[in-house]
């Protein structure tokens, strides 16, 4: 079986070297892809029961439609989450494509019809590979207004000043026409908001969960607590104690045992962690 990256790149070993920090285009095989899902498989979905994701609904103009989800809607974009949970094709194509990267990566659908749009400007806290399976849908992208977004870092709560949203909306760092066959990787934080023109659009959204260096600390957190000096309950009367002063001496005794930790010790135990994640193991 190709290896997924390949599916998504061509060239799987070039992209393993580094994360691209800017917005990329891959042409792909459109038959290839289609084979993930495509627009009869999305009906498919949305009628049997088994089948369904883990969450299905239609948006409109930045808006939440009630209406009852439809595959061939005129309006609304039907959306799709959690299709590598429910999904066969893209079930076995996500476990792969963690594997190779050694992040968790879901795998979300977008059937738009012609002439909208979804979601309004956004950005995210992964990365993300968009699959064109059917159709086009023309994306503006603009640099980060915030770099390494975690996911306490989402859009919705930073949210955006007056200016920057202009800017996103009306001129944006790039602006790509994505057609069948072709995938587009945007780097987390990269804004972004997508519209159809003429022709209907079916995309596949992999988002690549990120092990950050945010996660690795919090593994080696985990790790020293096995020190009772980090388990210390902190003194009584603690409202009026002088929290700088305790925020210092804490963080020079996490810092002086971070120092002396043997990296071999935890290794193992952050490695388990890590494959518990690409698996999807809490």
């Amino acid at each position: 079986m190709p290896a997924a990256l390949d599916r998504l790149t061509g060239d799987a070993d070039t992209f393993r070297k580094a994360w691209p920090d800017t917005p990329a285009v891959y042409e792909r095989d459109r038959g290839d892809l289609a084979e993930l899902l495509d627009l009869d498989a999305v009906r498919r979905i949305v009628a049997d029961p088994g089948l369904r994701p883990i969450e299905m609904g239609m948006v409109r103009g930045g808006t939440i439609d009630p209406r009852r989800p439809d595959a061939d809607d005129r309006a609304s974009t039907l959306v799709l989450n959690g299709l590598h949970i429910t999904w066969p094709p893209l079930v076995a194509f996500c476990q792969q494509l963690a594997a190779e990267l050694g992040h968790p990566v879901t795998g979300n659908a977008y059937s738009t019809p012609a002439h909208a749009h979804g979601y309004g400007p956004h950005w995210d806290t992964h990365h993300v590979f968009l699959a064109q399976t059917d159709g086009a849908k023309v994306w503006r992208l603009s640099r980060p207004v915030f770099t390494d977004p975690l996911e306490r870092h989402r859009w919705t709560a930073i949210g955006f000043t007056d200016e920057q949203l202009t800017r996103a909306t009306d001129e944006p760092d790039m602006e790509i026409e994505l057609s069948a066959g072709q995938v587009l990787f945007i780097p987390r934080g990269w804004v972004h908001h997508g519209h159809t023109t003429d022709r209907r659009s079916l995309h596949i959204t992999f988002g690549v969960q990120l092990l950050t260096r945010f996660w690795l600390v919090q593994q080696l957190l985990a790790h020293v607590t096995a020190d009772p000096y980090l388990r210390a309950a902190l003194p009584p009367n603690l409202s009026n104690e002088d929290m700088e002063a305790l925020i210092a001496q804490t963080g020079q005794g996490l810092a002086d045992r971070l120092a002396a930790l043997d990296p071999q010790a935890p290794a193992a135990a952050v490695r388990t962690a890590q494959q518990f994640s690409v698996l999807g193991v809490k």
